[in-house]
């Protein structure tokens, strides 16, 4: 008995393995002046966006901001976290004067250190949480139907903020200490 089909591929069927190559990509870009010059304008054009948010950090321009520090509700709870008078920035402070008593050679400055330490994060706790409650009374206040943003979110990066120097907060303060928010 002979084979009737007509008609085949006309090829042999290809291996698992050919198919698999194939459809594999590499996942760098291609060496060579094309793939060098590519990647040299990528990273350009990324340290460019870079520089203009850290200057609208500085400048104010919220139009730059990057997503962290970007929206109405970080605006409200960078003005809530800048107006109050805060003792988290004392925390570093503190830190930094239990490092230096640690490490004299004086056994009774060393005791003194070590106990600054459980003060210094009990003072961190407590501002925390105090700012915490003044980043959602001023949500509340500007914000009555919630927010796009998790509150949640907002109380960390409140916090996050308390806990800087003052000068060196990014994007820069807009309000005075004690003002109203």
């Amino acid at each position: 008995m002979t084979d009737t089909k007509q008609g085949g591929k006309g090829r042999p069927t290809p291996k698992r393995s050919e198919k698999v190559a194939a459809r594999k990509k590499p996942l760098v870009a291609p060496k060579g002046p094309r793939g060098r010059a590519a990647a040299a304008s990528s990273r350009a054009e990324r340290a460019e966006l870079r520089r203009t948010m850290r200057e609208a950090m500085r400048s104010g321009e919220e139009k730059y901001y990057p997503p962290i520090a970007a929206g109405p509700e970080r605006a409200v709870v960078r003005d809530a976290v800048d107006a109050r008078r805060s003792l988290g920035w004392i925390a570093i402070s503190g830190w930094l004067v239990g490092m230096g008593l640690t490490l004299t050679p004086v056994k009774a400055l060393q005791m003194a250190g070590s106990l600054v330490f459980p003060l210094v994060v009990v003072v961190l706790v407590l501002d925390s949480v105090l700012a915490a409650k003044a980043v959602g009374r001023a949500l509340d206040k500007h914000f009555p139907n919630g927010t796009e943003a998790k509150r949640k979110s907002l109380t960390w990066y409140g916090i996050a903020r308390n806990t800087q120097f003052r000068r060196q907060r990014l994007p820069r303060p807009r309000v005075e200490r004690g003002a109203e928010v």
